[in-house]
């Protein structure tokens, strides 16, 4: 019972603390849009960014000197919850070669380790994250066209639209990118994905890259290159998301190495793939409420596969393929983010996502049951408790998450 008790508490202060903040619907996404297209002998580069990014050297300057944002083109400005930067369009009429040039210096572009020179051809500036779609040339075009934002917009939510040209060597060859500024200190919470669409070819190709493009992300014509990415994707997000993993868990020492396991995994895979599909269709709804409830959902059917396979009851398949049903919701959260309800090559990269979804869960579930028969190796009698901890554990953890969830539904 000391051994249970223990386990218990070791997995309670290891994972207390992965509550909201991992749920899939991050509030904190920041979402980098990067789009090249062919224009006439040469490229044209589309970037929708978060305006932050292009300001990061002066952050990070500042950060280091323990001194105010050094730009004419920001200010700051106290308020009753306390003080905020905001863009001076003003400024920015003033001098806007300057603001330009900072814009077509955001980015590095090459191509066989060669670089390439860009020169800014249109620029737009919005108060906040733009509605509209920026995943064709033609939209791209259509969201830059119109007037910047006649207000001053806070530095921390505006983003920023801009087209640079680009006269590569070979204008159909893959051409490389990244951040020609130091990376932005990101503050607990907050995430960046840059979303990047090469459309030189009859069917655009897009893939998502995570962070701040420190390495270089290449732009090619590649399928394959969308898949390998989706397919990466979906394993990093059933391994990093700690409820996916809690669940799968379960559903292994609950059944364990059996026949049983195979048709429970494949409900609970059917289940996912169902909703993951049905909402990139359109057919979830768009109510305030309705992920914060799917997320405290998603908590509590982790707290049921603790609960039954503790009891011995993990016999439902229909149960839990609605379990799955519940789990692919919130995988379609997190695809929405990274690729766009109207991306091209929306197909293959749900079905590379979906695949690497499943490669995450049989290494789970290939892990804990090399766990388990190690464990009997070292001791049998052991194993059981070990068990029966482990599953105790993740039921304090995930009532922990139903609650701290369900206070957003109320908050």
């Amino acid at each position: 019972m000391r051994i249970i008790i223990n386990v218990v508490l070791i997995l309670t202060v290891l994972f207390g603390h992965a509550g909201i903040a991992r749920a899939h619907f991050a509030q904190g996404t920041k979402l980098r849009t990067i789009l090249i297209a062919p224009h006439e002998e040469s490229l044209t580069a589309y970037v929708r960014a978060p305006l932050p990014l292009v300001f990061s050297d002066v952050v990070t300057s500042a950060q280091a000197s323990s001194q105010a944002l050094d730009t004419p083109f920001l200010y700051f400005e106290e308020t009753g919850a306390g003080g905020r930067y905001r863009l001076s369009m003003e400024a920015i009429a003033a001098d806007e070669s300057a603001f330009r040039e900072r814009l077509e210096r955001a980015l590095s572009w090459s191509q066989n380790g060669r670089e390439i020179a860009a020169r800014i051809v249109a620029m737009r500036v919005h108060p906040r994250m733009p509605a509209d779609s920026f995943d064709s040339r033609e939209a791209a075009e259509a969201a830059i066209a119109g007037a910047s934002s006649g207000i001053d917009p806070v530095f921390g939510e505006a983003y920023v639209d801009f087209a640079v040209s680009l006269s590569p060597p070979d204008a159909a060859g893959p051409v490389a990118v990244r951040s020609a500024y130091p990376p932005l200190p990101i503050p607990d919470g907050v995430t960046i994905d840059n979303h990047i669409i090469d459309s030189r070819g009859d069917v655009p190709v897009s893939y998502t890259r995570p962070g701040q493009l420190e390495q270089p992300a290449v732009i090619d014509t590649s399928l394959w290159r969308t898949v390998g990415e989706f397919v990466w994707q979906g394993v990093l997000h059933i391994v990093e998301g700690l409820d996916h993993v809690f669940l799968v868990i379960c559903l292994a020492l609950g059944i364990g190495a059996r026949g049983r396991l195979l048709w429970i995994v494949t409900a609970f895979t059917l289940g996912h793939s169902v909703t993951l599909v049905a909402t990139f269709l359109g057919a979830t709804p768009s109510w305030p409420w309705f992920i914060p409830a799917v997320e405290a959902a998603i908590a509590a059917t982790v707290l049921y596969a603790a609960v039954a396979a503790l009891m011995g009851r993990m016999d439902s398949i229909l149960l839990i393929a609605g379990v799955g049903l519940l789990h692919g919701l919130g995988f379609s959260f997190v695809l929405g983010d990274l690729l766009g309800r109207d991306a091209p090559n929306l197909v293959p990269a749900l079905a590379a996502f979906n695949i690497g979804i499943e490669i995450g869960q049989l290494m789970i579930i290939a892990a804990t049951l090399l766990a388990v028969a190690f464990a009997t190796r070292l001791s049998a009698s052991l194993t059981p408790v070990l068990r029966a901890a482990t599953l105790a554990g993740i039921a304090v953890v995930s009532a922990w998450w139903v609650v701290e969830r369900s206070a957003t539904l109320v908050a």
